[in-house]
């Protein structure tokens, strides 16, 4: 069952209807790939293709949907009329993992889901959709005009407030739904601010209702926690990840390839790295304070504490291991390290 925000303008759709608009989304496609050259990469394809898929069972429309990939170096993505979603090259390079690519195609696919081009492209002609309907089937240059019109506001994403807030945050419900991070719809924003700040200013004419991403990145993060949807960046960004590998006589435990504990190389040393770990792993997120890594005193035993939880014990040390403060001190530096990859986000918020 879909559980995408309501539609904002309601309609009843009937087969004609579609048929226009895939017709309509076709052509406009046909324009674009005589800009940009598609990549037809069986790798890629199959990756947009199965993200694509596991979005279907959500979806409400009737749509041919298909993703698409071009090539072009800057990171963007767009939908067409009739379910054409098109990534680009970079937006591909731009991304740190399915779950971040998912996140852009979610956002596509509700803008498709909720005919926003349509309605752009009518409120910027200031027609009513079935005005806009008969001006494209007319034919001639107020056909030609409108169709310039549905690729740019595609292309540039030229969309209003209402609209893209209502993409931003279905996307972010299409994540969760089919089992993505939904933060995964806030990081890549929050590299995409870093990318609009080092823009020159640009007159957005008709376009000065768009949000600014900063407006976006903060609204989004409000949605998650009124959802009760964890903010935890890392699965999303492929950040802090914890491994035991061994190096010489040792087994060395890395956090981002950066070491912070290690043991001698014998059954023990190793169950009590993978042990802690599994704990670790569930304690350290990007959004953990360094403050909130310490050394703590339980009945006169020294613990490290995490957050909430405790990951290792005075106790389970063995000879020749580092002391639980060494080991706190890496375990901030590994923090500091990681984080400084996505240095954007509001890690306090």
């Amino acid at each position: 069952m879909c559980v995408l925000l309501p539609a904002i303008v309601a309609f009843a759709e009937t087969d004609k209807e579609l048929a226009k608009e895939i017709s309509l989304g076709q052509k406009v496609a046909a324009q674009i790939e005589q800009q940009w050259e598609r990549i037809a990469d069986p790798r890629l394809e199959a990756r947009v293709a199965m993200i694509l898929q596991r979005f279907m069972p959500s979806l409400q429309r009737d749509l041919p949907y298909e993703v698409r990939i071009i090539k072009e170096d800057v990171p963007n993505a767009f939908s067409l009329p009739g379910g054409i979603i098109y990534v680009t090259s970079g937006m591909l390079d731009f991304v740190k993992s399915d779950a971040e690519l998912a996140g852009v195609i979610a956002h596509e696919l509700v803008h498709a889901e909720k005919r926003h081009v349509m309605i752009q492209v009518a409120r910027n002609q200031r027609l009513s959709l079935l005005a806009l309907g008969i001006a494209i089937a007319g034919g001639g240059e107020v056909a030609a005009l409108v169709l310039g019109n549905v690729a740019q506001v595609a292309i540039m994403n030229a969309y209003s407030r209402d609209l893209e807030r209502e993409a931003d945050l279905g996307a972010a419900t299409l994540l969760a739904e089919r089992g993505y991070p939904p933060i995964a719809a806030v990081t890549t924003l929050e590299r995409l601010e870093a990318e609009e700040w080092k823009r020159p200013y640009f007159d957005p004419g008709i376009y000065l209702d768009h949000p600014r991403v900063s407006e976006r990145v903060m609204y989004l993060i409000d949605f998650l926690r009124s959802k009760g949807w964890p903010i935890r960046r890392k699965e999303a960004l492929h950040l802090l990840r914890i491994q035991v590998r061994a190096e010489g006589n040792e087994y060395v435990m890395t956090i981002d390839n950066f070491p912070v504990w290690r043991g001698p190389q014998n059954p023990e040393a190793k169950a009590l790295l993978d042990e802690t770990t599994s704990r670790l792993d569930r304690a350290l997120q990007l959004e953990t304070q360094p403050y909130d890594i310490q050394v703590i005193q339980l009945e006169g035993v020294s613990h490290l504490k995490v957050g909430r939880d405790l990951v290792a014990s005075e106790e389970e040390l063995l000879p020749g291991m580092p002391s639980l403060e060494d080991f706190r001190n890496s375990l901030v530096e590994a923090l500091q390290r990681s984080r400084a990859q996505h240095p954007i986000a509001n890690y306090l918020k």
